[in-house]
């Protein structure tokens, strides 16, 4: 008998209002990931900024593609609750981000028409995000494999990366940007690609507390698929000279957690 048949210990994930949650993430994350990684001057130009932080544009828009491929496999896959809880407070870490940074940026005289809108959306967002979290309901499921010691020290690396560059554009981008001799000149975008990467950081904190690998192999896919994206374009951005020094640093452990992340699925997936 499967979890959505249990009638005494329903999956929430499987009820229509949930998938139509997963639905409108994926949605949100196709239409905020590609467009800044494949059309990035017609996306901040249409935004109304001045784009001229290729890199980080493009490093956004691949964090925010995970958000993208999280969701989606949930639905492809028919995962329970308790495959998608990681990826839930990664998104709940992000929304949180994206409505504090925007609000900032608001108060502070933005007067772009996308940042009250994302003010508006990230509230949505925490909320339902935080509604099923706390609803928490699902049967208990087979964990999976327990992580090895190499795939913790994989994922503690991970995670302390996600929360170094999720941090510090969020919180202090004026220094980030002297830091690696970026232009800076739009602050909102820094600190929405920090609020994307800061989710895999809990969402990492939450893949090393839990039991097994097949409680946190979506959000490992998700993450791949961010350090994929993001060590293409940080490469792209070493061939072309721009990005300061955030591109070979990008590139070099987008290129490293690829491969290590990779790895890790290889090795726990039975």
């Amino acid at each position: 008998m499967t979890a959505s048949m249990t009638a005494a210990n329903p999956d929430q994930a499987f009820t229509l209002p949930f998938k139509l949650t997963l639905a409108a993430q994926a949605a949100a994350g196709l239409v905020f990931g590609l467009a800044p990684l494949l059309a990035t001057a017609a996306y901040a130009s249409a935004l109304g900024f001045s784009g001229d932080d290729v890199l980080v544009y493009r490093l956004g828009g691949a964090a925010t593609a995970g958000y993208f491929v999280a969701p989606l496999i949930a639905l492809a896959w028919r995962a329970g609750w308790r495959q998608i809880r990681i990826p839930a407070i990664a998104t709940l870490t992000f929304t949180i981000g994206a409505f504090a940074a925007s609000a900032w940026e608001f108060l502070g005289g933005g007067t772009q028409p996308i940042i009250p809108f994302v003010v508006a959306a990230g509230a949505v967002f925490t909320v339902i995000a935080a509604w099923w979290l706390r609803r928490d309901e699902a049967p208990e499921a087979d964990p999976g494999r327990p992580l090895s010691t190499p795939a913790r020290v994989v994922l503690a690396l991970a995670t302390l990366s996600a929360g170094t560059f999720g941090l510090l554009p969020l919180l202090v981008p004026g220094p980030f940007v002297s830091l690696f001799g970026l232009a800076g000149t739009d602050t909102w975008v820094f600190r929405l690609a920090g609020a994307a990467c800061l989710g895999y950081a809990t969402g990492g904190i939450a893949s090393l507390l839990a039991p097994g690998y097949r409680l946190v192999r979506i959000q490992n896919i998700a993450a791949i698929t961010f350090n994929a994206l993001g060590a293409v374009s940080a490469w792209l951005a070493v061939l072309s000279g721009d990005g300061g020094w955030l591109a070979p640093v990008v590139a070099a452990a987008a290129s490293f957690f690829t491969v290590a992340l990779i790895w890790v699925d290889r090795t726990h997936t039975s």
